[in-house]
């Protein structure tokens, strides 16, 4: 080999030396590192120690505060998911605590203190508390032949009466108090004259006691001597105002040796 050709191998020799070097330069001596990767790639990537939470599945189990990507029914309780309760029998179950206890249906049932009790048996207010509608039956009625019809009880009623001879007749059912209301529902006044005629004569239905409160309903009576004359109604449904009395009453007195007489029947309400 000539000169020539021995230099030419020299260089070629010295310049792959030099690439060989470089690279183990490069990637031998240097330790490559993410960022040092980055800037030899000119990227400017975003580093943080936050780590993105797992996807939870049921299996985890209840209590739950993160990766709550699931595929079974979760609920919340105010602090953590629980996962939603249920029964081969029943299905899902459904959380009743905030419903008031159950009501067993009886008399004496007072008005409920939440709108989700209810009375669902027929029944009726008898001004206080709640009571079961009555059916005939060998209690209720010993006499009956047919058991099971429905039993209408009618209103209690009240009657006042009073008569006088030669004098004033005034019957008054006294103020039951409160909101209660005194009604009406028939009267019944007379006069029988003896020796002496009786003249025109007026008698008042009163909202009020005797003598007092707004005059309802009015009637006049007059008899012949030895006969007499009577006002029969019945079938009437004058009310009063609460608390207040109910009278019937002779307006003035009767004439010498006629007798008198004034009736009042009715009921009250609550």
């Amino acid at each position: 080999m000539t000169n020539f050709d021995n230099k030419w191998v020299k260089y070629i020799g010295g310049a792959v030396g030099g690439v060989v070097a470089g690279v183990i330069l490069m990637f031998g001596g240097v330790k490559i590192v993410y960022p040092a990767i980055s800037q030899l790639v000119g990227l400017s990537v975003a580093q943080t120690a936050t780590l993105w939470n797992s996807v939870a599945d049921a299996a985890k189990g209840d209590a739950l505060q993160s990766g709550v990507l699931v595929q079974a029914p979760y609920l919340w309780n105010g602090v953590t998911f629980d996962r939603q309760r249920g029964s081969i029998t029943n299905g899902a179950l459904v959380d009743v605590t905030r419903i008031s206890g159950s009501v067993t249906p009886a008399d004496a049932y007072a008005n409920p203190t939440t709108a989700n009790q209810m009375w669902d048996l027929s029944g009726g207010f008898n001004g206080t508390t709640w009571d079961r509608l009555r059916t005939e039956s060998a209690t209720n009625n010993i006499a009956t032949t047919s058991l099971g019809g429905l039993q209408v009880i009618p209103l209690s009623t009240w009657s006042v009466t009073n008569s006088a001879n030669a004098g004033t007749p005034s019957a008054s059912k006294a103020s039951g108090g409160g909101s209660v209301r005194h009604v009406a529902t028939s009267i019944s006044v007379c006069v029988g004259a003896a020796g002496t005629a009786q003249p025109v004569v007026q008698v008042n239905l009163r909202d009020g006691a005797t003598g007092a409160g707004t005059i309802i309903r009015s009637w006049q009576l007059a008899a012949p001597v030895n006969t007499n004359a009577c006002v029969d109604l019945s079938g009437l449904n004058m009310t009063g105002s609460a608390a207040t009395a109910m009278t019937i009453e002779f307006a003035a007195a009767t004439a010498a040796a006629t007798q008198a007489s004034a009736n009042l029947t009715g009921y009250s309400t609550p």
